[in-house]
């Protein structure tokens, strides 16, 4: 009977635990480049410094551009536009 005391104790402990509030969210967001691969490493500069300015660790695995885009005006600094997404792990409040 004492295991059985001393192991739901421990299944409590764990349920309790910090990790078992973490939650998966996903971020969006944009960016221009000069080219392709410029804007594609802005956006996911950006997603990244977002999920660690909240706290988080971004999956970097998860990252997809949902949609670009190249101006035809040549006087575009940036020509190149990109919205992209990322999950981020979120630790347990």
């Amino acid at each position: 009977m004492r295991k059985l005391h001393a192991i739901a104790f421990a299944g409590c402990l764990l349920g309790l635990s910090p990790l078992a509030f973490a939650e998966t969210v996903n971020l969006t967001n944009s960016a221009d480049g000069a080219n392709r691969e410029a804007g594609i490493a802005a956006v996911k500069e950006k997603l990244e410094a977002a999920c660690r300015e909240r706290g988080g660790t971004p999956d970097a695995d998860s990252f997809e551009v949902v949609f670009e885009r190249t101006s035809e005006n040549p006087d575009v600094p940036k020509p190149y536009y990109a919205d992209a997404r990322m999950k981020c792990e979120l630790p347990g409040s």
